[in-house]
């Protein structure tokens, strides 16, 4: 009925409407186009309720008792009568039961390009992520693995989550243990921080790594005890060879493989997603898949910068910051330094148990050159581009002050959006930096529980309390974000949120107290600082009139249960400007 009127003259409406409705109608037509005025009998799309509303809107909680949507944004949030009195006969009135309806989650950090791979890799994370909690396991798992995909010789079997730091006290996984087990095949299991690798010879031979090679700056090569020869770990720098030549799905395979990995995000409630480290031949994958409509939650790219002055090319800066089907590129990443599990994360004191290799006095190193990262920050401040600097340490977190300060000029505090990545160290008096130079820190609270043990023995329990310190960073007048940098960890908010709330170790009691946050912070951390991360605060992260209706309904209100009953909650549906795009089996 609605395209009937973009046909019909004034005097056809005037024999259906009063003659103010009609001039009404034909008012709204022209302002709005007639494709998004509806008639008052067909209603809106979507009228949302029976159930508690969080809308994120505020800093107490706050809700309705209905939302109603229509072309994919929220036209309506408010009282079930009003929402009801716009019913009309095309309208679908979903009933929550009871379950709660909050804004779709947004990632502030994650791999999601990993996401197209992952079905192909085998899970040799430790418990309770994986099956495997000593190098036997690991192996177990991998043969598993080659035997569901009737691995034939020759072809690259990849792992992914190994975790040294749960292995068993001298047990280690290895090139020999490796080789012993897949002599015909070379094969790589990712490090859980996802800045290095396992390989045996057959993959050293793929990649390029030969005994006697020299570790390159800001990289790890491990070695046999007192020889030249490859252990077979390689991380940061070291790694860079093997994972600029990562496989990823073919063009005949990468349609299937992203609805696959969308699926994973859009089941945890997520309706954006973050590239966290885009190289050109990812950021190409990526723009072939939404130029087919393939995208069915927004993606954001931050091009890495190893590959951003190619990409810049093909990509100059005035294309970035907008979407185009779904797909955003949304600045620049850079790596200062590694991971404090790995120990190359890098800190101003020692790390108490050494450097990865053994080495004494071990203080981390920087990933990358330091005025390789100081030449691009300047590249994109002078382009207006926003910029991520991944720093985990305390002196990775010092550079990233420094430089900031080097590269804004005149102008410390200008709305950029610069965040950092990680910030797992950031001590207090740079916390005090970040707020007076406007400086987003994204933090990682899921280490407590998952990496926390491991940093207590690594860094000590005081330094170690302060991990993603969310409390202080609030306190600051900060609008932290909280990431799970899938696929360190998995992608899973309702964990995330856990965590920044409880902050328990792996082991049980508690990591830094201090710095607990309530449930509605945390939830703050996923949608509306989230968006304003992205720029995104006045078309996402809460529920609104005009805002995008990105929605997740959960089996619990997160502000209502338990603390400790938080990371149980389920997510029963998952909705894209208004379409569902998950729903609970």
């Amino acid at each position: 009925m609605q395209d009937s009127f973009c046909l019909m003259g004034e005097a056809a409406m005037f024999r259906v409407h009063t003659a103010f409705r009609s001039m009404f109608l034909a008012s709204a037509v022209a302002l709005a186009g007639c494709a998004s005025v509806p008639t008052e009998e067909a209603g809106p799309s979507t009228i949302i309720r029976g159930g508690p509303i969080l809308t994120m809107e505020g800093d107490q909680p706050a809700y309705v008792e209905a939302v109603v949507v229509d072309g994919g944004k929220i036209v309506f949030a408010g009282s079930d009568a009003e929402a009801m009195a716009r019913k009309g006969t095309n309208t679908v009135v979903k009933d929550l039961g009871g379950k709660a309806l909050l804004p779709g989650f947004i990632d502030p950090h994650s791999h999601f390009i990993d996401s197209l791979a992952l079905a192909d890799r085998v899970n040799v994370s430790g418990p309770p992520v994986g099956p495997a909690s000593n190098p036997d396991e690991i192996v177990a798992a991998l043969q598993e693995g080659a035997a569901a995909k009737s691995l034939k010789p020759g072809e690259l079997l990849l792992g992914w989550g190994y975790d040294e730091n749960l292995m068993p006290k001298g047990q280690v996984l290895s090139r020999e243990i490796l080789d012993k087990a897949f002599p015909d095949n070379p094969v790589g299991v990712i490090h859980v921080s996802m800045h290095g690798a396992v390989i045996n010879s057959k993959a050293m031979e793929l990649y390029g790594y030969k005994d006697g090679m020299p570790t390159p700056a800001g990289g790890v090569i491990l070695r046999r005890p007192g020889t030249q020869e490859l252990q077979g770990l390689v991380m940061e720098a070291g790694y860079l060879p093997m994972h600029a030549k990562l496989p990823s799905p073919n063009e005949e395979q990468e349609m299937a493989a992203a609805r696959s990995g969308q699926l994973l995000y859009a089941a945890a409630g997520v309706t954006t997603a973050q590239e966290g480290a885009t190289t050109q031949p990812m950021l190409q994958q990526l723009q072939r898949v939404a130029s087919n409509d393939g995208l069915i939650i927004d993606v954001i790219a931050y091009p890495f910068i190893v590959d951003l002055e190619s990409i810049l090319k093909s990509n100059p800066p005035s294309t970035f910051g907008k979407y185009n089907q779904r797909l955003k590129i949304g600045g620049c990443k850079v790596t200062v330094d590694g991971s404090p599990q790995g120990k190359t994360a890098w800190f101003t004191t020692p790390y108490l148990t050494g450097g990865p290799g053994g080495e004494k006095d071990w203080k981390g190193e920087p990933s990358i050159p330091l005025d390789a990262i100081g030449a691009m920050v300047k590249t994109c401040y002078d382009n207006d581009l926003q910029v991520l600097m991944h720093g985990n340490g305390d002196a990775a977190i010092d550079f990233i002050i420094a430089t900031h300060q080097e590269m804004a000029g005149a102008d410390i505090a200008k709305d950029r959006r610069t965040t950092c990545i990680h910030c797992q160290f950031i001590r207090p008096d740079q916390i005090a930096a970040f707020a007076k130079m406007k400086i987003i820190p994204s933090l990682f609270t899921d280490h407590t529980f998952f990496f926390g043990d491991t940093h207590v023995a690594n860094r000590g329990p005081k330094q170690s309390s302060f991990i993603s310190p969310m409390k202080a960073a609030i306190d600051a007048g900060l609008r932290p974000t909280n990431h799970t940098d899938a696929f360190v960890v998995p992608i899973d908010q309702l964990m995330t949120v856990w965590t920044a709330v409880n902050r328990q170790l792996r082991s049980g009691g508690t990591l830094g107290a201090d710095q607990r946050i309530t449930a509605y912070q945390a939830l703050q951390a996923i949608t509306i600082n989230a968006a304003y991360q992205y720029r995104e605060e006045a078309s996402k992260g809460s529920i609104a009139v005009g805002k995008r209706a990105d929605l997740v309904i959960l089996s619990a209100d997160p502000t209502k249960v338990a603390p400790e009953a938080i990371k149980d909650i389920k997510v029963i549906e998952t909705l894209k400007d208004g379409k569902t795009i998950y729903s609970q089996p």
